[in-house]
């Protein structure tokens, strides 16, 4: 079995660079937006269970300047009467954090109204246009949108060769609108899909598993990734297709791989680890 591989990089893959000016491809405001309305609204969810289980109150502090003392005392939303709980330590450190969560919970709750508000306005979708504009006007003018859109080293990524998974390429049946051979029709879909958009990409590229937190439980120490794609936060991203549950076996290999890529610290750039889905 021939196990060389050819050197390509993923520039390579860049069929229709105008692409990328594309009104789909540029809703990367609202996706933004949505994950952190989501995050806010599960950070909401947590504070408010958490302070379910603390005694509801308010803690009052009162200094002694003259004994260099502070004394503690509690009122309930429903008395205004005090009760002194200065001996209470773990007390007064409970009705502490409620305050604090009770903080945490109005600020969090204020973002979601203000990120709501951003998602149904005009002004966003004014953004979106205007950004359209610009780029559409960029690669008009012959420029070079990756180096605009994606950071420095994600170019540097994007440029440097790699090596294809060297296994069964006889497997590799199925082309792609650029001709990249793939192993399946839904990859050759995916492929063509980022091409159309001028998002350049890896297929088949090895990724090292290292420094994982899942101790020795690791399935392997390497695998070949079916997709590499930059993203627009700044880092790379490694999708899985996952597309032969019908094949022995696959399924249980398929969890295992997900298990050492989300259990492990996925570096494509340095110091910026990769996300995988």
């Amino acid at each position: 079995m021939d196990k060389t591989a050819h050197v390509r990089t993923a520039r390579d893959t860049i069929v229709k660079p105008s692409g990328m000016t594309k009104i789909g491809f540029l809703r990367t405001a609202s996706v933004y937006i949505k994950e952190r309305l989501n995050a806010d609204r599960e950070e909401i969810a947590s504070l408010k269970m958490e302070m379910s289980l603390i005694e509801e109150g308010r803690l009052r502090i009162h200094a002694k300047p003259e004994r260099n003392k502070y004394y503690f005392g509690i009122t309930t939303l429903t008395d205004d009467q005090e009760v002194s709980i200065t001996e209470d330590i773990s007390r007064i450190h409970q009705i502490a954090r409620r305050d604090y969560l009770e903080l945490r919970l109005r600020q969090a709750e204020s973002n979601c109204c203000r990120l709501s508000r951003v998602l149904n306005s005009i002004d966003y979708i004014t953004y979106e246009n205007r950004i359209h504009n610009k780029l559409h006007r960029y690669s008009e003018a012959g420029l070079d949108l990756c180096k605009i859109i994606f950071s420095k080293e994600q170019n540097e990524w994007i440029d440097q060769p790699y090596s294809p998974n060297p296994f069964h390429k006889e497997n590799l049946r199925y082309l792609t609108s650029g001709g990249i051979a793939v192993r399946s029709k839904s990859e050759a879909f995916i492929g063509s899909t980022l091409e159309s958009l001028g998002i350049p990409y890896r297929y088949d590229d090895l990724v090292n598993i290292g420094n994982s937190s899942y101790g020795d439980k690791l399935f392997r120490d390497s695998y070949f990734a079916d997709f590499k794609i930059p993203n627009l936060s700044g880092g790379i991203t490694i999708h899985e297709h996952l597309g032969a549950f019908d094949i022995d076996k696959y399924p249980d290999n398929s969890l295992k791989r997900l298990n050492d890529y989300h259990n492990s610290e996925l570096y494509e750039l340095p110091g910026q680890k990769s996300p995988a889905q």
